[in-house]
């Protein structure tokens, strides 16, 4: 019996354990720029699926940004946090890094954000960022119907490409080379 209500624990605290993970992954903290809107170290989520604006939830508001208005993003070191604002505590566990992000209004006023987020979740969130602002272009160029065997194999797919390489690398002159 005892065997028993050891592995029902033990499946519980697994089962339990997977949602809380992936919800700290998709925290975001607010901590500072120069947005008065969002309350400085402001807990939320970066939320990337709108494919014209960024969003920040917090606390049951939401800041929208978009892509468009967006110059530039930046990946620093965060701070460290101190003990008696003085002594600094390492992060072990949780690495944390500040995703800045610059942009310029509709105004032309330029501001910045810039979110606390773990260490692996800012370059996603930035490449992200990047991949959005390049606009559907890029999708479309990505998802188009090239293979990277086209450049080795002729097949009837790439016929075309293969003729215009032929007629590219043949010589000029109608005269084989060595004769008269």
């Amino acid at each position: 019996m005892f065997a028993i209500r050891q592995l029902l624990v033990s499946t519980l605290i697994f089962a339990v354990v997977p949602p809380a993970v992936v919800k700290a992954a998709e925290s975001a903290e607010y901590v500072g720029g120069t947005v008065k809107s969002i309350p400085v170290n402001s807990a939320g989520s970066l939320n990337f699926d709108n494919a014209k604006e960024i969003r920040f939830n917090y606390s049951g508001s939401v800041y929208s940004l978009p892509y468009d208005q967006i110059t530039n993003t930046e990946i620093n070191k965060a701070e460290s946090r101190r003990v008696l604002g003085k002594i600094p505590v390492p992060a072990l566990i949780h690495r944390k890094q500040v995703l800045s992000i610059s942009y310029k209004d509709a105004a032309g006023a330029s501001g910045t954000l810039n979110f606390e987020l773990a260490a692996n979740e800012a370059p996603v969130a930035q490449q992200t960022i990047e991949t959005k602002k390049a606009g559907p272009q890029t999708a479309a160029s990505q998802n188009s119907n090239d293979w990277w065997g086209d450049k080795y194999w002729k097949t009837n797919r790439n016929q075309g490409q293969w003729d215009a390489k032929s007629a590219q690398n043949a010589p000029a002159s109608a005269t084989p080379a060595g004769t008269k």
